[in-house]
């Protein structure tokens, strides 16, 4: 296969495992694996071709060179969503120190293997690459990996539902606040499902339970 057609498949099977994790998370774990892995091969390719892949628009010899972005930004941004709907973290701080660990070195070498469609390009735009990055696939990757390879076990508390609340902008979000419960001093809130937004009264008394976190960062699962 040629690196073009290497190319469109790596973004067709980008795009397609993010819709799975995204909109159809059937074998979380599994799908959680894979948009980790489709990125890693996606930035690999690129290093391994390097000069002959590309992830903004530019023309080599007046003919469009292929890109690898869809590859690795598409599943990327089905992990941050997916952890962002799936769970409430307890501190950012070791979260973001492994997104670091995990997403700077790979984006290094992804600007390393485009290294030649930069050169001239406005720093902002590798800024902004390095940003998106960081903050869907590293965040994605380290809070979705604290949750799943967590063998800690759970403590449980009870909070009471002090308040409902739908959230209209962009995109609808339901939320929930809550009695001060466990680690948490001040009443606490969380986005639900619009289902169990609509199970869930006010006074209600809703169980917690609390993780450890492989990364050593608190979380819970949103029900």
């Amino acid at each position: 296969m040629t690196i073009k057609k290497i190319s469109t498949v790596l973004n067709w099977i980008g795009g397609l495992s993010a819709i799975w994790l995204f909109a159809y998370p059937k074998f979380y774990e599994l799908s959680v694996l894979v948009n980790i892995i489709i990125p890693i091969i996606g930035i690999l390719f690129a290093l391994k071709h390097q000069g002959k892949v590309r992830i903004d628009y530019r023309k080599w010899n007046n003919s469009p060179i292929p890109k690898i972005d869809s590859a690795i930004l598409f599943p990327s941004f089905a992990l941050i969503l997916r952890a962002l709907i799936d769970l409430k973290i307890i501190g950012f701080k070791n979260i973001f120190i492994y997104a670091l660990i995990i997403s700077v070195p790979l984006i290094i070498v992804l600007f390393y293997g485009t290294k030649e469609y930069l050169i001239g390009k406005k720093i902002f735009a590798v800024i902004v690459w390095a940003i998106l990055f960081i903050f869907t696939f590293g965040c994605g990757t380290a809070i979705l990996t604290n949750a799943l390879l967590d063998k800690s076990k759970p403590e449980f508390y009870k909070a009471k539902i002090i308040n409902k609340e739908i959230e209209k902008g962009k995109t609808t979000a339901y939320r929930i606040d809550f009695e001060p419960w466990g680690p948490i001093l001040e009443n606490d809130l969380m986005r639900v499902s619009k289902k169990e937004f609509d199970r869930l009264n006010v006074n209600d008394s809703i169980e917690l339970k609390l993780r450890k976190g492989f990364f050593k960062t608190q979380w819970i699962i949103k029900k």
